[in-house]
């Protein structure tokens, strides 16, 4: 960007730094020396040389140096009260900060923007570059929820404006997001959304290249990978419509992957290949290491071990090049066990070992667990039994590491889901409550009702969901919780508590437990005695249940963690996690005790069988002073000798019979019985079922189509044609593949969007020549291809071929831009792929003839 054109007028720049600015451009080497020597006597020439400055160090790997003159830049450029500038500088810096991995830096860099305010009409423009750096920032933190509610913020505004580019960016960085929680649905609507915005826009390829590459990781994700390959096809003729190696190298590393994941290794090699020449020519390290590590992994298998062997040495020096740490251990673990395959255990092991320090060093449990297999294997192998033993306990301890951090991610992820889910219908509320001031009151006040109604229902989902997560190993059906959260609410009715409160005590109480998923299974589940350490482990989930629930605004959140920290306190304080007695124990707490209690008591366990009612009454009423609430137990006798009397203690606040609106605050008045709340659910997953199954028709038209020129795709032609080659197959046909001549030089003389307007010409012709005699399909860059409804004999091709070559010459096309072939089924061969190579053949053969043929062309 020139910065001196967003300079405020009155500031004026040195004619020679101006001159250099508009010029800018990193690939000039003379550049550095012209700034450098460049007169500066005013903040603003400071400010503009500096920035310059910055950049053309950094990129001749002088960071710090570089760095440091952008801070100054931004110094300057605030003295002067250039607000913009600044802005833009800082813009600069953040990014730089975060591709090098200085999160804590790019946050400083951005606070320089949020502070003093611009009132100009590019500070809007700013603004949301900031936001989505800062989004990037939290996802780079961990702090999933953070970045999505930057992103839903942003989503308010862009849609407002006619920024599509950034909606469309907006909508790909949403869809990566939601596929990292697992909410694959949610995922392909936001990329679905982006692919909408962007058709017709100037950065239309890029963008759908970003989509696409999302959409892969998607597939994969949930385990769809046939269609991941497909779409990651489609990725790779983006990258090859962009003319950008780095993309083109990404696309065909990630096909190769994909491939080689799906055991089909000989088409695996050709796109990785294709992508270690195209990082080796452009000197894309990482992606090379990457695929070297792949290639490494392909010729193991294959059981190529020297040929493995020597692309693991390769990528470790490459590793150690550029300083990744990653791919060095990954190196150094590949050569390791290559190593011990071929019998050399001396060398297997310092390899190993230093692999094993470097992930230590790291944190990275996963490559410490590789490490620690084949160490096991290699020490088994030359008899250090001790040694084998010592890493096989390592390995054990770290596996169950990991199993308890897994366990712990997918408690933060439904609560990361909760947050957002809330952090939507508060904006929902807020833009329906300016609603009802400016247009319809009564209206929007029931549309304020039903988001409401529809985030009470969120809150309750989500608790009955952590509820049965917490028990879902020794009650896999969450019904203790339900019998516990039951008594509670009666209880509490029967001390004089309103029945909206009551019920609100009743839903929090199923969170009682909620600590118990960070419990290994080997205690929660054991059927003996505990031992002191088992149980002191055990009588953790309070405080790490409080701390789940902790930092909630929702009284029901702020009910069941209050309820989580002191339902096992006792009356005497003999309980714990912090000893309290008497009335310090909050009275939820108190009520949740002798419920659990009961229930536990009635129900069989692992280590018991179940008490009758009688004899659990008779247990509660004789620890009244030293285990509950002596004055409690008298209510809660009562109260628990008559449960069996009624099916369902909660209040039925969703019968539809409501006709007040609720006041603002009172979200959990509306909290439904969870039986209802299952009906609703299950209604709801129904639509949604159908309309995913919508979704998935549209994806697969999608998946099936070609994007330029709306002919069916690769994966189509090859599906079609399997079909008729099967072998039940009896109807002869004919399969015609046609390649584009010279595509590659006018994309290279005209652009690419002269190619793309060639290759939809010819997309129409075929389609129209050959209507009534086959479906045509684009099955590449260049390349289409027809399946005959049947046997097309020579007079027949010639006829559609020559109709075709006359509507392109009406299109502007005047000379036959193509080559064809032909091969019939079953006279030349009865396989769908010898078919495709056999009128391949035969339409190269044509070229090579129609070029002998046609005198040289000059290029324009």
């Amino acid at each position: 960007m020139s910065l001196v054109d967003h300079l405020p007028p009155h500031l004026t720049v040195n004619p020679l730094l101006q001159e250099l600015d508009s010029r800018f451009t990193l690939e000039d080497d003379s550049l550095l020396s012209q700034v450098a020597d460049a007169p500066a006597l005013t903040p603003q020439d400071w400010g503009v040389k500096l920035y310059l400055l910055g950049q053309l160090q950094i990129s001749g790997l002088d960071s710090e140096t570089g760095i440091r003159s952008l801070q100054k830049s931004i110094e300057y450029l605030m003295a002067c009260q250039a607000l913009d500038c600044a802005a833009r500088v800082a813009l600069l810096l953040g990014r730089i900060f975060l591709e090098t991995g200085r999160i804590d830096d790019a946050e400083q860099a951005l606070e320089i923007i949020v502070g003093p305010e611009s009132t100009t009409a590019t500070w809007k423009e700013i603004k949301t570059q900031v936001d989505f750096l800062m989004a990037r920032i939290k996802y780079e933190r961990g702090e999933i929820a953070e970045s999505l509610k930057i992103y839903h913020g942003l989503l308010l505004s862009l849609r407002s404006s006619s920024e599509a580019p950034d909606l469309a960016r907006c909508f790909v960085n949403m869809g990566g997001l939601y596929a990292d929680l697992g909410k694959f649905e949610d995922s392909v609507g936001y990329l679905l959304e982006a692919y909408k915005k962007i058709q017709g826009l100037p950065e239309k390829l890029a963008l759908e290249f970003a989509v696409l590459v999302n959409l892969t990781r998607v597939k994969s994700l949930s385990g769809e990978h046939e269609s991941a390959i497909d779409v990651a096809h489609q990725a790779r003729e983006s990258a090859e419509h962009l003319g950008d190696p780095h993309k083109l190298a990404f696309a065909n590393m990630n096909l190769g992957e994909f491939l080689l994941s799906a055991g089909r290794p000989a088409e695996a090699v050709t796109h990785l290949t294709r992508a270690f020449t195209l990082s080796d020519e452009h000197d894309f390290r990482n992606i090379k290491i990457s695929v070297l590590g792949s290639l490494c992994a392909l010729h193991e298998g294959l059981g190529q071990y020297d040929l493995a062997a020597a692309e693991a040495q390769q990528a470790l020096t490459l590793a150690l090049e550029v300083g990744s740490a990653e791919g060095e251990i990954e190196a150094r673990i590949a050569l390791g066990r290559l190593f011990m395959q071929a019998g050399d255990l001396a060398q297997a092991e310092p390899q190993l070992l230093q692999a094993l320090e470097l992930a230590r060093t790291r944190e990275t449990p996963k490559e410490q667990v590789l490490a620690h297999e084949q160490l096991v294997q290699v020490y088994r192998r030359s008899g250090q039994l001790e040694l084998a033993l010592e890493h096989a306990d390592l390995l054990r301890t770290i596996e169950r590491s990991i199993f308890d951090t897994d366990r712990d991610r997918q408690i933060r992820n439904l609560t990361v889901l909760f947050e957002v889910e809330r952090a939507q219908q508060e904006a929902q509320l807020y833009r329906l409550r300016s609603e009802v001031e400016q247009e319809a009151r009564e209206a929007a006040e029931q549309q304020v009702l039903e988001r409401t109604a529809e985030l009470a229902r969120a809150q309750h989902e989500v608790v009955a969901r952590l509820a049965i997560a917490a028990e879902y190993r020794d009650d896999t059906t969450g019904e203790h919780t339900r019998r516990v959260g039951q008594a509670a609410a009666r209880i509490a009715r029967a001390l004089g508590w309103s029945e909206t409160q009551a019920s609100v005590l009743g839903v929090a109480a199923r969170l009682h437990d909620v600590g118990k998923i960070a419990i290994p299974d080997a205690i929660l589940l054991k059927r003996g005695r505990l031992t002191p350490d088992e149980f002191r482990q055990m009588q953790s989930h309070t405080v790490i249940g409080s701390r789940i629930l902790s930092g909630s605004r929702s009284a029901l959140l702020t009910m069941a963690e209050e309820i989580a920290r002191s339902h096992h306190e006792r009356w005497d304080g003999s309980g714990y996690p912090h000893g309290l007695a008497g009335n310090d124990i909050p009275l939820t707490g108190r009520i949740v005790a002798i419920a659990d209690v009961f229930d536990a008591l009635i129900q069989a366990r692992p280590y018991k069988a179940a008490w009758t009612t009688a004899e659990a009454l008779r247990e509660i009423q004789a620890q009244a002073g030293h285990h509950f609430d002596p004055e409690l137990v008298v209510v809660a006798a009562d109260v628990l000798a008559s449960l069996h009397q009624e099916d369902s203690l909660f209040l039925n606040l969703y019968d539809g019979q409501q006709s007040e609106p609720l006041a603002e605050g009172e979200a959990s008045h509306v909290l439904a019985v969870f039986e209802q709340l299952l009906v609703e659910r299950t209604r709801e997953l129904e639509l949604a079922k159908r309309e995913a199954e919508r979704s998935a028709r549209r994806m697969e038209r999608m998946a099936l189509t070609d994007s330029l020129t709306d002919l069916r795709n690769r994966r189509a032609f090859e599906q079609d044609l399997e079909g008729r080659a099967a072998p039940l197959g009896n109807t002869p046909f004919t399969v015609l593949s046609l390649d584009v001549d010279g595509l590659k030089r006018l994309n290279d003389t005209h652009g690419h969007s002269a190619g793309d307007d060639l290759l939809s010409a010819v997309a129409a012709a075929l389609t129209a020549a050959f209507a009534g005699h086959g479906q045509a399909y684009r099955i590449g860059g260049d390349e289409f291809a027809v399946i005959g409804e049947a046997v097309m004999t020579a007079a027949e091709q010639t006829r559609c071929l020559t109709a075709m070559a006359q509507h392109l010459q009406q299109a502007g096309y005047p000379d036959r831009p193509f080559s064809t072939g032909a091969a019939d089924y079953p006279a030349d061969s009865g396989s769908a792929g010898d078919l495709l190579r056999i009128s391949d053949q035969r339409m190269y053969r044509d070229k090579v003839l129609r070029r002998q043929q046609r005198p040289a062309q000059p290029l324009d």
